[in-house]
This record gives C-alpha cells, structure tokens and sequence, in this order.
C-alpha cells in the first residue's frame, strides 16, 4: 500500500446515484448499463465486513491511538498499521482532502491505479481531537493490472457520449477525465465524460472505454466536482466585500416562511389553494416581511445577489435574475420576483445558520459566490433539483410553485450541503432522507405546527400533501430498508433523525447530524451515517444518555449492527511516543499452525485476539502485561478452525497493529 498527496480535489470521480429531484422520476431511456457495486457488506462488532472481498469495510469506535501529526500522516499511520485488516496491500492512496474542525480531523483518500483515480473508491478516516481514529470508511476495491496509457483520445469519447445523448444548446457544465471503471468483468482504463446541457436534461456521466470506445455506462448523475485548481480544503467562507462598482446593502421584502399554511395555521383549500398561482386575501395575508441581507446594488440597479445567494437564470424557461430599481420586493405570489425573494431569503437564512450559528464550514465548490439558484426553471414542470456539476439549485413551477414552499427550497439545499459537507451518497435514498431532515429540522423549528396534527411530521406542505402530489413523511412506521425506490426509502433516516430532534432539539440535533455527514462517503449506507453521526456526538463531547438518544432511535428505525461510542472530547490521548512491532504470520498461508512475534517499547497491557472476516471473535492468544524490548513468540493453532482467511489484531495501551492470515487445507 502506497499513499500519495494530491494538490487536487478527485472527489467530481466519487460514485454517484441518480440525479437528485424533490419528487421521483423515471430513468431515462439514455441510460445505459449499471454501477459496479461494493460488496454487501456484513455487521461486525467492530464495524462492518465484506464477505466476499475479506477486507473490513467500515470500523466503528476504534480508539486506536496515532502519533500526533499533521492529520493526513496520523490516517496513513492507522492504515498501515491496518493494511491487512482493511485489504489495502495492493491498493494506492492520494489524498483529497481533509477537513478539521469540531470532531477532529476527517480524512479523505481515494485509490489509483499508476495515477489515474478509480471509480467509486473513497476512503475516510475520522481522528478525534485527542488524536485518536475512531471512524473508517473503507472503499478500496480489487482491480489487479490495467493498463492506463489511452488508445482513445479524450475528444473522441467525448464524441461518443455527446452522440449517444443527443447534446444541443448551451453547456452548463462539461468535463472529461480518466478513470479506472472497476466492472464486474474487469478494470478497465475509461474516459468519463460529465455534461450538463440545455438539452437533454440532467446532469450526465458517461464511461467510455479508453481502448476501444465502447459506451460501459451512461447515468443522470449528481458528483461532487473538483478540478485542478480547487484547494485541497473547503472555499473560505464568503466575506461582505466592498468594491469599487458595486456595494452590498440589506433590502426589504415579502415571503413565505415556511409556507402559506404553516404560518396562517391553515389547511389546504378555500382561499388557502394554489389556483393556477394566483393570489388571494388569505394567502397576501400570510406572507413575513423579511430583510434581504446583502444583496448587490450596481448603479441604480439592485439584484438578489449576496456573500450566501445568488439569482440566476440559467434553466429554462430564461426570464430574468428578478433584479430591479428598487431595494423593496414587495410582492405577491402571482409575480415571480415574489419566489426569487422567498429562495433568496431561505438560503441565505440557512447557510448563515450552518456555517456561522453551527460552525460547520459547507460552502459550494464550483465557484467562490454565494449559493447559486433559478427560481424559475425546470421549464415549468412540478420538481426540483440540485446539480453537483454546475453547485446549483433549480425549481420549477408546475402546480404549487416549488420555490413558494421552504421544505423543497431547503430540501435542494440539503443535497448541496451533503456534497459540499462530503461526497453525496444515494444508497437507500440517504441523501433524500438527509433533505428532507434539513427542510422538517428547519420549518419545525419556528415553533408554528401543534406536534399532535400531522402536518407536524410532513415534508412539503404546501407543496405536497394536495391535489398536486402525495408529499413525504418523517413518521414512517415501517422499518428499514423499506419502500419503494429511494425517495420512500429515504424517509428512514429523515423519521430516525426527527424522533431525535423531538427530544435533544434543533440546535443540538443538527450539530452532530451535519458534523457527522462530514464523516460520510459516496458510498455510505444507512447504517454507516446514523455510526458516523454517534460518533460526531461522541467526539463533540455530548453525554452517555444524548448518544443513547440517537442508538435507540436507529435500532428502532432498524439499523443494525450499529456500535454505540462513548464520549470521547476533550480527553487527553496516549503519550505515543513509543510503539509496537508485530511481524508477518509464518508461514502465510499455513495449515496447521503459524506464528507472530509481538514487541512492544514500553511495559503496558496487551491483547491479542483473532476474528474472522464478518468480524466475530474466534479467540484470545494473548491478554497480559508484556515487558518492554522482549520478543514475545504468539502462536495461532488451525485445528478446529474453517478453512478461510482470519485477522489477528494486537491492542495496548499506547498502539493497536494487525495481520491477516489464510488456513487452508
């Protein structure tokens, strides 16, 4: 195992999940074969094993103390000293990127073969603020030889996608790069190509093979983009500039927060209906006065343009950014500079909550402006969406008016959070669940709903739950993995995740939900979130009964094999500097019996225990006190055991090591 630092992000080459719409859709007949898939991985009392691959998958509350350094060399330490525990022998590593705040240091790693980035391969390792790890994502895969000097040049599969796709108009968003694909045929050397184009819509990746130019995949995505030039680090947070040609100033105007119904503590129907989108008494009557913080004014002109939002017209249909003459949008929902106004506001609201009321740094990383949105696209059809690609968001205007109701306008914003947070995870409908959390923590919040009504637990509700479509629910009564597609599915984690709310509350909910999104992967689960998120809670320095709150809630939504961590901030870690050194089994493979040689540089206790690969404990070779400098002979006798690959893992008080052994017969 080899580990590399990069200068840049390789996060936009992440596996990605269908595009992310508030409402569900079709696939469309574009599409063309299938993702690889990592193996289904099994729960351990450790974390979580593949089966097929013997490699561990995910390690939950490890404890495992590193020598304190920079954050990217402690993650090096832990996965070499763990190389065979996590199949990492054959697999290099370059760095891209690595946040520290609250809960320590995540770091992200994604494997490549000679250079080029394999498809779907990111690894996180989480170190707690008294350089422990305690979290590991493993997505490292087997991919053997590929070559990777490319027969087909870049312009041709380019070619090649934009032909199958049947590209016209203006380009949004175009890319082309290569990858390892790993297929379930072999690794092959891959052109990916990424567009996004006035037609047809989505957000689109296409894998071209690099030797001979056949299409192997073609799927409407949403990834995480990163090029060249991104910092290995979130953007800055945005700053209320001055400059010469134009100034910021804080604008007035009328909105729906959260909704029409919500805030007249209504139902729909009577004067409370969308109505084609006219305006009523009822509806005039439950619009907020807000302050537009920030906008831009250039001349005598004013936009809805700020450090956190921005107005774009870049889907159609092309009407305008709704700028004016005046810094008043004072207007009813029958113009449409009243819904530029209302996302405006919401955004803006939100993503100065996240990063400076939470502390969470989560900013778009296309570009270094505020938050970039249509108000007024999907070519009026009734749905939203978010494109990783471009880091934009755009509603539509079929039936109730997306942009008029807070849960979709926060529910697209929650997908651009995951992303910027993480790498955007469709397993299940994750990030949909993580969405809809986003927009019920949020609208919840103010306080307006009775917690007996339903509306309490709805998504979308003006939006949905009418005439013009069904809505969502975070009180589902099924258990996971339950539901039709991934917008049902989805609803697990967001009802999980409420339940906790109702009793911690949004502050305190949100922190560890949004820093241990920060822990997860493109290819997190379910399970693997709700793991990430005790452990954000734990190394935040919340109390045995506030973890508890969240374990009982994910057992009960039906997560299993979920590890509940203790507290673990503000701790002092282990003096490292002395360490351990635990040799290679000979012979590997072995029939009968092999052995190790453990040596440890100061006297402390030490165990030694064996697991087999859905990490069950076999036995304990060793559980004493040794003494520094001695060779200690450790060995593993194959009788009575199944022929199979099994780990033997060393802990102490200052160090934890392992080796991987096959028995045959």
């Amino acid at each position: 195992m080899s580990f590399r630092h990069s200068c840049f992000l390789l996060a936009a080459l992440i596996a990605a999940a269908p595009a992310w719409a508030q409402k569900p859709r079709n696939a469309s007949a574009l599409e063309l074969g299938a993702d690889p898939t990592l193996a289904e991985p099994f729960p351990s009392s450790t974390g979580q094993a593949s089966l097929t691959s013997s490699r561990a998958v995910a390690l939950y509350r490890q404890n495992a103390v590193v020598r304190p350094a920079a954050p990217e060399a402690m993650a090096r330490e832990f996965l070499s000293n763990h190389e065979s525990l996590l199949g990492l022998q054959e697999a290099d590593f370059e760095v891209t990127r690595v946040r520290e705040g609250d809960v320590g240091a995540v770091v992200r790693f994604h494997q490549t073969v000679g250079g080029v980035p394999v498809w779907g391969t990111e690894t996180m390792v989480n170190i707690d603020k008294a350089n422990r790890v305690q979290t590991v994502f493993n997505g490292a895969r087997d991919i053997g030889r590929v070559s990777t000097d490319p027969t087909l040049a870049s312009g041709a599969a380019r070619a090649t996608a934009f032909a199958h796709l049947g590209v016209t108009g203006t380009l949004h968003y175009d890319e082309t790069n290569l990858v390892i694909w790993p297929g379930a045929s072999g690794a092959r050397l891959a052109w990916q190509v990424r567009v996004e184009a006035e037609a047809p819509r989505g957000d689109w990746e296409a894998i071209v093979d690099a030797q001979t130019g056949e299409l192997l995949r073609v799927a409407d995505r949403l990834l995480t983009h990163r090029g060249e030039d991104d910092p290995t680090t979130p953007l800055a947070m945005p700053t209320v500039e001055t400059h010469p040609l134009y100034k910021r100033l804080d604008a007035t105007g009328f909105i729906f927060d959260p909704n029409p119904l919500t805030r007249a503590k209504a139902s729909y129907g009577g004067g409370y209906v969308d109505g084609g989108d006219a305006n009523t008494p009822q509806l005039e009557a439950a619009r907020s006065a807000v302050t537009l913080r920030d906008i831009t004014q250039v001349g005598s002109r004013y936009e809805l343009k700020g450090p956190w939002a921005e107005s774009v017209d870049w889907d159609s249909p092309r009407e305008g950014t709704y700028g004016q003459s005046t810094p008043e949008w004072n207007f009813t929902r029958d113009n449409d500079a009243f819904e530029a106004a209302t996302v405006y506001w919401h955004i803006d609201n939100y993503m100065r909550y996240i990063n400076e009321t939470l502390g969470v740094p989560a900013v778009p990383q296309a570009y270094s402006s505020g938050v970039q949105f249509d108000s007024k696209g999907w070519n009026g059809a009734d749905n939203s969406s978010f494109s990783s690609g471009s880091d934009r968001l755009t509603f539509g205007h079929g039936c109730v008016d997306d942009s008029e109701d807070a849960d979709v306008i926060l529910h697209e914003l929650g997908h651009g959070l995951h992303d910027w947070l993480a790498s955007i995870s469709q397993q299940n409908g994750l990030s949909e669940g993580f969405g809809d959390y986003v927009a019920v923590s949020y609208s919840r919040g103010l306080g307006l709903i009775d917690p007996a009504s339903p509306p309490y637990n709805w998504v979308f509700k003006w939006d949905g739950h009418n005439e013009c479509w069904n809505g969502r629910s975070t009180a589902i009564t099924s258990t996971f993995p339950a539901g039709n597609g991934i917008h049902a599915q989805g609803q697990h984690f967001s009802t999980s995740l409420m339940r906790v709310w109702d009793v911690l509350g949004r502050e305190r909910t949100d922190k560890a939900v949004f820093e241990g999104m920060t822990m997860t992967t493109g290819s997190t689960t379910h399970p693997q979130a709700a793991q990430a998120i005790m452990q954000a809670a734990a190394n935040l320095g919340y109390s045995h009964d506030e973890i508890g709150v969240f374990y009982d809630s994910f057992v009960a939504q039906g997560y299993n094999g979920l590890t509940r961590p203790a507290a673990t901030a503000g701790e002092e870690g282990p003096d490292l500097a002395s360490g351990a050194e635990f040799t290679a089994p000979a012979p590997n493979p072995f029939m009968g019996t092999t052995q190790v040689e453990l040596r440890v540089d100061d006297a402390q206790s030490v165990t030694v225990k064996v697991y087999d690969t859905l990490g069950r404990q076999v036995t304990t070779l060793l559980d004493e006190v040794l003494v520094a400098g001695r060779r200690y002979p450790i060995t593993l006798d194959g009788r009575g055991l199944d022929a199979g690959v099994y780990v033997l893992v060393a802990r102490g008080e200052t160090f934890q090591r392992s080796q991987r052994v096959t028995l045959t017969r």
